[in-house]
Protein backbone atom coordinates (compact mmCIF):
# COMPACT_ATOMS: atom_id res chain seq x y z
CA UNK A 1 0.00 0.00 0.00
CA UNK A 2 2.51 2.47 0.99
CA UNK A 3 4.72 1.73 -2.41
CA UNK A 4 1.33 2.53 -4.14
CA UNK A 5 0.74 5.61 -2.42
CA UNK A 6 4.28 6.69 -3.27
CA UNK A 7 3.90 5.84 -6.94
CA UNK A 8 0.78 8.25 -6.93
CA UNK A 9 2.64 10.60 -5.18
CA UNK A 10 5.78 10.60 -7.25
CA UNK A 11 2.95 10.61 -10.27
CA UNK A 12 1.28 14.07 -8.91
CA UNK A 13 4.35 15.79 -8.52
CA UNK A 14 5.96 15.25 -12.22
CA UNK A 15 2.59 16.21 -13.92
CA UNK A 16 2.50 19.21 -11.29
CA UNK A 17 5.97 20.12 -12.66
CA UNK A 18 5.35 19.55 -15.79
CA UNK A 19 2.44 22.08 -16.04
CA UNK A 20 3.94 25.11 -16.19
CA UNK A 21 6.19 24.34 -18.60
CA UNK A 22 3.57 23.56 -20.83
CA UNK A 23 1.53 26.93 -20.04
CA UNK A 24 4.57 28.47 -21.09
CA UNK A 25 4.85 26.69 -24.27
CA UNK A 26 1.18 27.51 -24.92
CA UNK A 27 1.22 31.39 -26.98
CA UNK A 28 -1.60 33.39 -27.53
CA UNK A 29 -2.63 34.69 -30.94
CA UNK A 30 -1.78 38.14 -29.51
CA UNK A 31 1.98 37.25 -28.64
CA UNK A 32 1.96 35.58 -32.36
CA UNK A 33 1.17 38.37 -33.92
CA UNK A 34 3.56 40.62 -31.69
CA UNK A 35 6.74 38.29 -32.63
CA UNK A 36 6.13 38.88 -36.72
CA UNK A 37 7.22 42.60 -35.76
CA UNK A 38 10.27 43.52 -37.41
CA UNK A 39 12.25 46.75 -36.47
CA UNK A 40 15.09 47.87 -38.08
CA UNK A 41 16.39 51.15 -36.14
CA UNK A 42 14.21 53.48 -38.17
CA UNK A 43 11.95 55.99 -37.10
CA UNK A 44 10.79 56.37 -40.31
CA UNK A 45 7.79 54.33 -41.67
CA UNK A 46 8.41 51.74 -43.40
CA UNK A 47 8.86 52.49 -46.97
CA UNK A 48 9.73 48.55 -48.67
CA UNK A 49 7.38 45.48 -49.66
CA UNK A 50 8.83 43.00 -47.79
CA UNK A 51 6.85 39.98 -48.63
CA UNK A 52 7.87 40.04 -52.42
CA UNK A 53 10.91 38.18 -53.82
CA UNK A 54 13.29 40.57 -53.08
CA UNK A 55 12.78 44.21 -51.20
CA UNK A 56 11.20 47.01 -53.27
CA UNK A 57 11.07 50.51 -51.95
CA UNK A 58 7.66 52.11 -52.20
CA UNK A 59 7.41 55.95 -52.65
CA UNK A 60 3.38 57.42 -52.91
CA UNK A 61 2.19 60.57 -54.66
CA UNK A 62 1.89 62.04 -50.58
CA UNK A 63 5.32 60.95 -50.01
CA UNK A 64 6.69 63.18 -53.27
CA UNK A 65 4.38 65.82 -51.99
CA UNK A 66 5.55 65.94 -48.54
CA UNK A 67 9.51 66.80 -49.18
CA UNK A 68 8.16 70.37 -50.64
CA UNK A 69 10.53 70.27 -53.89
CA UNK A 70 8.89 70.30 -57.59
CA UNK A 71 11.88 68.35 -58.93
CA UNK A 72 11.15 64.66 -59.06
CA UNK A 73 15.21 63.64 -58.48
CA UNK A 74 15.50 65.81 -55.50
CA UNK A 75 12.07 64.49 -54.20
CA UNK A 76 13.09 60.95 -54.39
CA UNK A 77 16.45 61.59 -52.91
CA UNK A 78 15.03 62.58 -49.48
CA UNK A 79 12.92 59.60 -49.84
CA UNK A 80 14.84 57.00 -50.79
CA UNK A 81 18.22 56.60 -48.96
CA UNK A 82 19.96 54.67 -52.07
CA UNK A 83 19.42 57.40 -54.71
CA UNK A 84 21.31 60.23 -55.30
CA UNK A 85 20.46 63.62 -57.36
CA UNK A 86 23.76 65.27 -57.33
CA UNK A 87 23.51 69.15 -58.10
CA UNK A 88 26.42 70.72 -60.64
CA UNK A 89 27.21 73.90 -61.48
CA UNK A 90 29.59 75.40 -64.67
CA UNK A 91 29.08 71.63 -65.81
CA UNK A 92 27.77 72.50 -69.17
CA UNK A 93 24.43 70.62 -69.99
CA UNK A 94 24.44 68.61 -66.96
CA UNK A 95 23.19 71.89 -65.42
CA UNK A 96 20.14 71.06 -66.78
CA UNK A 97 19.85 67.93 -67.07
CA UNK A 98 21.19 66.20 -64.01
CA UNK A 99 22.99 62.87 -63.27
CA UNK A 100 21.16 60.07 -61.39
CA UNK A 101 22.35 57.25 -59.67
CA UNK A 102 21.39 54.38 -57.27
CA UNK A 103 23.41 52.58 -54.89
CA UNK A 104 26.96 54.88 -55.81
CA UNK A 105 26.62 53.13 -59.77
CA UNK A 106 26.55 55.21 -63.15
CA UNK A 107 23.84 56.38 -64.40
CA UNK A 108 23.77 54.64 -67.34
CA UNK A 109 23.97 51.51 -65.18
CA UNK A 110 19.59 52.19 -63.81
CA UNK A 111 17.07 51.57 -65.71
CA UNK A 112 14.62 54.00 -65.44
CA UNK A 113 10.70 52.36 -66.04
CA UNK A 114 7.45 54.85 -66.62
CA UNK A 115 4.37 52.13 -65.85
CA UNK A 116 6.61 48.80 -66.86
CA UNK A 117 7.96 50.11 -70.00
CA UNK A 118 11.85 51.26 -70.83
CA UNK A 119 12.12 54.93 -70.70
CA UNK A 120 14.72 56.51 -73.30
CA UNK A 121 18.11 57.43 -71.81
CA UNK A 122 19.60 61.35 -72.65
CA UNK A 123 21.33 62.53 -75.57
CA UNK A 124 23.85 64.25 -73.50
CA UNK A 125 26.31 62.59 -72.22
CA UNK A 126 28.24 63.89 -69.33
CA UNK A 127 32.39 64.87 -70.29
CA UNK A 128 32.92 67.53 -67.60
CA UNK A 129 34.18 66.40 -64.05
CA UNK A 130 30.84 65.41 -62.53
CA UNK A 131 29.23 62.51 -61.42
CA UNK A 132 28.79 60.04 -64.27
CA UNK A 133 31.64 61.41 -66.78
CA UNK A 134 31.51 59.31 -69.78
CA UNK A 135 27.67 57.70 -69.76
CA UNK A 136 24.06 59.40 -70.39
CA UNK A 137 21.68 58.64 -68.03
CA UNK A 138 17.54 59.15 -67.75
CA UNK A 139 16.42 62.86 -67.22
CA UNK A 140 14.20 61.62 -64.37
CA UNK A 141 13.34 65.50 -63.99
CA UNK A 142 10.59 65.27 -67.63
CA UNK A 143 8.29 62.98 -66.01
CA UNK A 144 6.45 65.81 -63.45
CA UNK A 145 5.27 65.09 -60.07
CA UNK A 146 1.34 65.54 -60.28
CA UNK A 147 1.29 62.59 -62.91
CA UNK A 148 2.82 60.04 -60.67
CA UNK A 149 0.21 57.57 -58.48
CA UNK A 150 3.92 55.75 -57.05
CA UNK A 151 7.39 55.17 -57.25
CA UNK A 152 8.88 51.45 -57.10
CA UNK A 153 12.41 50.88 -56.39
CA UNK A 154 13.78 47.68 -57.13
CA UNK A 155 17.81 47.29 -56.32
CA UNK A 156 18.90 43.28 -55.20
CA UNK A 157 18.16 41.24 -58.23
CA UNK A 158 17.53 43.27 -60.64
CA UNK A 159 20.33 43.00 -63.37
CA UNK A 160 19.04 39.05 -63.43
CA UNK A 161 15.47 40.30 -64.41
CA UNK A 162 16.40 43.65 -66.49
CA UNK A 163 19.07 43.20 -68.19
CA UNK A 164 23.00 44.18 -67.59
CA UNK A 165 21.92 48.01 -68.33
CA UNK A 166 19.59 47.65 -64.52
CA UNK A 167 23.00 46.53 -62.28
CA UNK A 168 22.39 49.81 -60.21
CA UNK A 169 18.26 48.70 -59.46
CA UNK A 170 15.45 49.74 -61.48
CA UNK A 171 12.99 52.72 -60.79
CA UNK A 172 9.29 51.78 -62.18
CA UNK A 173 7.23 55.34 -61.96
CA UNK A 174 3.81 54.46 -62.17
CA UNK A 175 1.34 57.11 -63.59
CA UNK A 176 -2.00 58.03 -62.52
CA UNK A 177 -5.00 56.85 -64.59
CA UNK A 178 -8.60 57.60 -65.23
CA UNK A 179 -10.50 60.96 -65.36
CA UNK A 180 -10.15 63.41 -62.66
CA UNK A 181 -6.97 63.25 -60.96
CA UNK A 182 -5.12 65.55 -62.85
CA UNK A 183 -3.52 68.42 -61.52
CA UNK A 184 -3.06 72.22 -62.93
CA UNK A 185 0.01 74.12 -61.36
CA UNK A 186 1.75 77.14 -62.08
CA UNK A 187 5.01 78.18 -61.25
CA UNK A 188 7.79 81.09 -60.54
CA UNK A 189 10.10 82.63 -58.97
CA UNK A 190 12.30 85.46 -58.33
CA UNK A 191 15.58 86.65 -57.42
CA UNK A 192 16.94 89.41 -55.38
CA UNK A 193 20.16 90.22 -53.59
CA UNK A 194 21.23 87.67 -50.89
CA UNK A 195 17.74 86.16 -51.15
CA UNK A 196 14.75 85.21 -53.45
CA UNK A 197 11.56 83.65 -53.55
CA UNK A 198 9.54 80.38 -54.81
CA UNK A 199 6.33 80.61 -55.79
CA UNK A 200 4.30 77.05 -56.72
CA UNK A 201 0.25 76.64 -56.92
CA UNK A 202 -1.56 73.49 -57.37
CA UNK A 203 -5.31 72.66 -57.85
CA UNK A 204 -7.42 69.43 -58.95
CA UNK A 205 -7.95 69.05 -62.42
CA UNK A 206 -11.94 69.12 -63.10
CA UNK A 207 -12.37 66.41 -65.78
CA UNK A 208 -15.50 66.38 -67.66
CA UNK A 209 -17.02 63.61 -69.55
CA UNK A 210 -19.16 64.10 -72.93
CA UNK A 211 -21.97 62.03 -73.93
CA UNK A 212 -22.67 61.95 -77.44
Amino acid sequence: MLHKRLQLTLLAAALLAAYPHAQAQTQTPDEEATQKVVVVGSRAAARSELDTAVPVGLVGAKDLASTGTLELGKALQELDPSFNFSTTFISDGTDIIRPATLRGLGPDQLLVLINGKRRHQQALVNVQQTVGRGSAGTDINAIPMSAISRIEVLRDGAAAQYGSDAIAGVINIVLKEGPGKGLASIGGSTTSEGDGALLHKSAPAAAKLRRG
